[in-house]
């Protein structure tokens, strides 16, 4: 790790955001870095960052606040004078305007790393306030970047950001090294903690259950298919209480539906591990880092074009990857389960699994990320 220091912004640096904070915490294992989040409402646990900004997280006073260089006072003047580079994190709220006014105070390169913030399809919804953002603050503070820094090429190439082509570079995010597992022993204790037969298996949906997600869509395919041999295992913290009902109902009344909390730790790689096959339809994903622990494992991963990180998991041999342009085109990744084979199932986690090792592994993401940065 260089002894160059490296200020990041985000807007919360904690397990509960998900994928955006396994991106950042790679940011913190591979460069020196003092991380600054700030203070969302609806969050009550600590955050890890080195400082949280309390107070208005509306990007537009944040602009004008801190303009004044005494404004951040908070950060230590060792770590001012000793900053090579200000880093932001996502967007649209006050961290991206403290990142950008502190990199002009401070005279340093600014990095923006979108995690799909540019992405249009962040622009679907609160639309007329994130289109004013844009123009007022986003399009400004991407042509001061230095380099903008993208997780993937399809990542990339949907951005909004009128510079993504020129400051644009690519550093594929790495996934976190799975502790020795014995996939016949996991499998053995989640058929027996679901009570099923050792000739099940087991599709999983392991994510944050939201709706750009399409776990809905996903299972009133599953049920309306119905791939014989196969059973729906749905895990992870639910975003939206109507969406929450709306699968409990359904897994109510299907037997073959499995619906589960989110677990951590060990036991988290022990339920991956455990299953068959992984699915993820969504309608947009930055990354997908459950997409590329499963696949680490060896499990078939069958994902949409939604998925930035899709392109790796093209396989000649069978298809795994699709265009889901309406929920009728789910059918499709269901009846490929159909009469799918152990030995199949096994090749295809086989191909996945080298996927993961030879493009996301932590040494290539650590290298790359310092190369950008030094450049």
């Amino acid at each position: 790790m260089s002894d160059a220091l490296y200020i990041n912004f985000c807007l919360r640096q904690h397990p509960d955001i998900g994928g955006t904070y396994t991106a950042q915490s790679l940011f913190r294992k591979s460069i020196n870095s003092y991380f600054i989040d700030i203070e969302i409402p609806g969050f009550d646990t600590r955050s890890e960052a080195d400082f949280t900004v309390i107070g208005s997280i509306n990007p537009f006073i944040s602009f004008l606040r801190s303009a004044d260089l005494n404004f951040f006072s908070f950060i230590p003047e060792s770590v001012k004078s000793g900053t090579k580079g200000i880093i932001v994190h996502s967007g649209f709220l006050s961290h991206f305007s403290y990142g950008y006014q502190l990199s002009r105070h401070l005279n340093v390169p600014l990095y923006l790393v979108p995690h799909g913030f540019s992405d249009p399809y962040a622009f679907s919804y609160n639309k007329l306030k994130k289109k004013i953002w844009l123009e007022l603050i986003g399009k400004i503070v991407a042509k001061h970047a230095f380099k903008i820094i993208y997780s993937s090429v399809a990542e990339q190439n949907k951005s909004i950001l009128p510079t993504s082509r020129i400051k644009g570079y690519i550093c594929n995010w790495a996934f976190e090294n799975p502790p020795s597992i014995e996939r016949d022993t996991c499998k053995k204790f989640l058929r027996k903690k679901l009570g099923l037969s050792d000739e099940d298996k087991i599709l999983l949906f392991f994510s944050r259950i939201e709706k750009m997600k399409r776990p809905l869509e996903t299972l009133r395919s599953f049920i309306k298919v119905q791939p014989k041999g196969w059973k729906f295992l749905v895990m992870g913290p639910f975003e939206d209480k109507t969406l929450h009902n709306e699968i409990e109902s359904l897994q109510k009344s299907n037997n073959n539906i499995f619906l589960h909390s989110p677990v951590f730790g060990k036991d988290r790689w022990k339920f991956i591990a455990g299953s068959d096959a992984y699915i993820l339809l969504s309608h947009r994903e930055n990354f997908g880092f459950t997409v590329v622990e499963a696949a680490s494992l060896g499990l078939p991963v069958y994902i949409s074009k939604g998925v930035d990180i899709y392109p790796y998991f093209n396989f000649e041999e069978k298809k795994t990857v699709f265009d889901i342009s309406n929920p009728s085109d789910i059918d499709e990744v269901m009846m490929s389960l159909n009469n799918l084979t152990s030995e199949e199932i096994s090749k295809l986690g086989y191909l996945c699994q080298n996927t993961v090792i030879n493009n996301f592994g932590f040494r290539k993401f650590s290298e790359t990320l310092n190369n950008i940065l030094e450049l």
